[in-house]
């Protein structure tokens, strides 16, 4: 019995060496953009690669949030965005870009998926920079004219009619600066809700260009950064809007202890500024000691370090991962409060995370007035009655311990 017992033991122990190994362990991984960054390619920390995308098969792209106005520029591969600075949306006819090169180039903000190329004018609610939000319909009404010149050197008027928030559309009319070729369409944003943008062509219409925004962390991608604080072409990685990394620079090597790094959620932390060109050797080299951690979508905190990048010539990054921990086993984290179905009409279902305390919910209306509230049990999913609410938009606040989550919710008839 006593053999048994201490081979039994040994094999645990065994196991459980194996297993550290195993997260600590680094795993070799490498993306390939293609010559002068041709592709852009989606890629998971957890399975490598989802996902390589021809850059040239969009030129703008809109954010599947159905509460949300972003609409960015593919200005990695030289969209060009002018706001038309003549007239509002009511200038159609007399649009003239005489004084164009006066006109201020908009671009995308790196850090922020949904602040795109058309926002950047926004004033804040209910502004939203293409557009104004109607208090009455819900809807984003386009109040702007744009001058975009897509990569093969057209020019082209565009307006962005309308967003149907509700029905999550859009609708668009572009032209030739002549008035040829005027088409107004109606995009529907639904098909792609499982995506993070629905990307479009003026030649070819909407495209497909995204994996499922589940299944990858992180972009290999060219974009408009700032560089000394002026927008300009970089390679990069962007994240996940879900995805939360941290950065550490002048880091021990062997560093690994990541639960008290601060993580945050944003396109561009890791950015593009672990390498730079050196004049000298004429060739790009890593910054020394930098090093990101990830929490990977599919579960786990990885280490990631960047060890070489080639350049224009093929677009390759090389680096090492090593997972650190592997979340929902070692160490849980907190699910989120779901809110379903919404749009909604008579009722909506609030599911609570099994780790919750007591949880309390207040519907609110857009002026911050308490319109109802319920107090919700532990790990439970409780439904909450709408009835007697015109339709519209509110917003839902649950209070769970610490945990504030505040969620849009859509009521329709």
């Amino acid at each position: 019995m006593k053999t048994k017992i201490t081979t039994a033991f040994s094999l645990i122990a065994l196991l459980v060496v194996f297993n550290f190994s195993r997260l600590q362990a680094q795993t070799p991984g490498s993306v390939e953009m293609g010559q002068f960054y041709a592709n852009e390619v989606f890629y998971s920390l957890t399975n490598g690669v989802v996902k390589t995308s021809p850059r040239s098969i969009w030129d703008i792209a809109f954010y599947t949030d159905a509460f949300s106005a972003g609409i960015v520029t593919n200005d990695g591969a030289g969209v060009e965005l002018y706001t038309y600075p003549n007239a509002a949306a009511d200038g159609w006819d007399s649009f003239d870009t005489t004084g164009m090169a006066s006109w201020p180039k908009m671009y995308n903000d790196p850090s922020d998926w949904q602040n795109g190329a058309f926002d950047r004018n926004q004033k804040g609610h209910p502004d939203y920079g293409w557009g104004v939000y109607s208090m009455t319909s819900h809807d984003v009404i386009g109040d702007s004219l744009f001058l975009i010149k897509t990569p093969d050197g057209i020019f082209r008027k565009l307006n962005i009619i309308r967003k149907y928030s509700t029905l999550n559309k859009y609708e668009i009319r572009f032209s030739l600066l002549d008035g040829q070729q005027d088409q107004t369409v109606t995009l529907d944003v639904n098909p792609y809700n499982d995506r993070v943008m629905m990307a479009y062509s003026f030649t070819n219409g909407i495209v497909d260009r995204e994996p499922l925004a589940a299944e990858w962390d992180v972009l290999f991608t060219k974009y408009m950064g700032l560089v000394q604080n002026q927008p300009y072409g970089v390679v990069g990685v962007l994240a996940n809007p879900e995805v939360q990394v941290a950065r550490l620079a002048q880091t021990d090597p062997a560093f690994t202890d990541w639960s008290e790094l601060d993580f945050e959620t944003g396109d561009d932390i890791i950015g593009y500024d672990w390498k730079y060109f050196d004049m000298g050797s004429f060739q790009y080299v890593i910054e020394d000691s930098l090093m990101y951690f990830v929490k990977a979508q599919e579960g786990g905190v990885y280490k990631l370090v960047f060890d070489g990048f080639t350049g224009s010539s093929t677009g390759i990054s090389t680096f090492n991962t090593s997972l650190l921990s592997a979340l929902g086993i070692n160490d849980p984290i907190e699910a989120e409060v779901r809110v379903f179905p919404n749009p909604a009409s008579e009722y909506i279902q609030v599911s609570l995370p099994g780790n919750s305390t007591q949880a309390t919910a207040g519907l609110y209306d857009l002026s911050g007035k308490l319109l109802r509230s319920w107090n919700l049990e532990s790990g439970s999913s409780a439904r909450l009655e709408l009835n007697g609410f015109n339709t519209g938009l509110y917003i839902l606040k649950v209070e769970n311990g610490n945990v504030v989550t505040n969620t849009k919710v859509m009521l329709q008839q």
